[in-house]
């Protein structure tokens, strides 16, 4: 799995599916469980449900001190906070939060992927 398709997906497509979906941007606070909606059908309701399970999968991602993927991702793609200040929040060195960036987008990935094959959703990370 390629992580440039990860961090592109989060620097361009994922605020648009917020703004697209909620009329909102992006904030720490829509990072939430919530229930994806099968039932319904057409393209809002198909964008939707990829928001949902992508806020979702965010939320239980795992936070703790040796994987603070929650954070990281929150942090860098929510809030748009730079990698040297997200180092002093997670307690690593450069080298350590580039390397945990990374392990943080292919866990969301994985993850990703395997709830929308529940939910049988069309995209997908390669």
């Amino acid at each position: 799995m390629n992580t440039k398709q990860i961090k592109h997906f989060f620097k361009c497509d994922y605020p648009r599916l917020a703004l697209l979906t909620t009329g909102r941007c992006l904030s720490e606070s829509s990072v939430k469980p919530i229930k994806v909606n099968i039932s319904e059908r057409g393209g809002l309701a198909y964008y939707q449900n990829v928001y949902v399970l992508v806020s979702t999968t965010i939320a239980k991602l795992e936070n703790t001190a040796v994987h603070p993927y929650r954070t990281l991702i929150i942090e860098r793609y929510v809030k748009h906070t730079r990698l040297k200040d997200i180092e002093p929040i997670i307690d690593y060195s450069k080298g350590t939060t580039c390397r945990k960036m990374n392990e943080a987008l292919l866990c969301f990935a994985n993850e990703y992927n395997k709830q929308a094959d529940k939910y049988n959703l069309e995209f997908r990370f390669q």
